[in-house]
């Protein structure tokens, strides 16, 4: 007589619930990391306009908080935008925390650091 094998009803279900909160955790992290991308997207683009080192502070920031609003993008401000002169460019740099709720009391806390450089 030939023996079974396979995977049990229970362990299908083991298998369903691990897969389920993969996702369900993937589902509350992914939106944090799809805002610091697009921040680092805007970065590049304030960074790739001609005539760069001409333009004022004020100027970069506006284009900047154009940027942001065209992209739908609130976690960060404009005032938190950090602009440093480098040898032959610019640098602009800006730090923000998401807190999503997870489960209950569990919150995820999610610190990104953001930057592009013109050089």
């Amino acid at each position: 007589m030939k023996r079974q094998s396979g995977i049990t009803l229970g362990g299908v279900l083991i298998f369903m619930l691990l897969i389920g909160f993969g996702v369900y955790a993937a589902a509350r992290v992914l939106p944090a990391y799809m805002d610091y991308w697009v921040v680092k997207k805007v970065m590049r683009n304030v960074l790739d306009q001609p005539n760069l080192l001409d333009i004022k502070e004020g100027e970069l920031r506006l284009r900047y908080a154009k940027e942001l609003n065209l992209n739908n993008v609130k976690v960060v401000a404009v005032d938190d935008l950090v602009i440093d002169q480098i040898p032959g460019g610019l640098r602009l740099s800006t730090s923000f925390s998401v807190k999503e709720p997870f489960m209950g009391p569990v919150n995820l806390c999610m610190d990104f650091q953001a930057e592009a450089s013109s050089k």
